[in-house]
């Protein structure tokens, strides 16, 4: 009988010094969403940060919702990820502890990209202002002033007709700044894009 409360005791007491060495598992993420356009896909990471730990602790399992699983020192990355919910599980070496961590990986919101200078020399290349992502808006107003805040180019809808560095009359515009007024959407202020672009011959 002495013998089973002896060795009761000592199990109790390894329990309790496990517990006690044993740390909470605490992280920090990263992540990448889903280009726009679906341009490039997404990617998550998970931090572990008990660096002090690390020698006792590690290596961690992880243990990701798309059905990736890991071992290893402090860091944790999936790839290739769609748009989603992601979640990943970390226990430590011992199984003592675990922290889970959850990710919303969304597609970012597309917008048109003005080029910051152009060269209407007459060579055929990059001779009209590039807006790149333009072909996505159909319901856009692009307005260009000059230094003196006077409109020398306004054109709605599809930016189909790139500015070719003249007025409104079609008249040569001098080597300058312009400055910039996009709605991506008329009838949505947020998506107000503003800038300067070069004329350089």
């Amino acid at each position: 009988m002495s013998r089973k409360i002896t060795i009761v005791v000592l199990c109790f007491l390894c329990s309790a010094i496990h517990h006690l060495v044993a740390q909470n598992i605490h992280t920090k993420q990263r992540q990448i969403n889903v280009g726009c356009e679906h341009s490039y896909l997404g990617a998550a990471t998970v931090v572990v940060t008990n660096y002090i730990d690390n020698s006792t602790h590690t290596p961690y399992h992880y243990v990701w919702s798309n059905g990736v699983s890991t071992s290893g020192d402090s860091v944790s990355t999936i790839t290739n990820l769609e748009v989603g919910t992601y979640t990943v599980t970390i226990t430590d070496v011992q199984d003592a502890d675990y922290a889970t961590a959850e990710f919303e990986i969304t597609e970012d919101f597309c917008k048109m990209v003005p080029s910051a200078v152009f060269t209407p020399n007459g060579d055929g290349i990059n001779d009209t202002w590039l807006i790149q992502k333009a072909e996505l808006f159909p319901d856009a107003r692009v307005i260009v002033y000059n230094r003196l805040g006077q409109k020398v180019y306004d054109h709605k809808g599809f930016y189909d007709v790139q500015w070719d560095a003249t007025d409104i009359i079609g008249t040569p515009l001098p080597d300058a700044a312009y400055y910039y007024v996009i709605y991506q959407d008329r009838t949505d202020k947020s998506s107000i894009i503003k800038g300067c672009v070069n004329i350089v011959r």
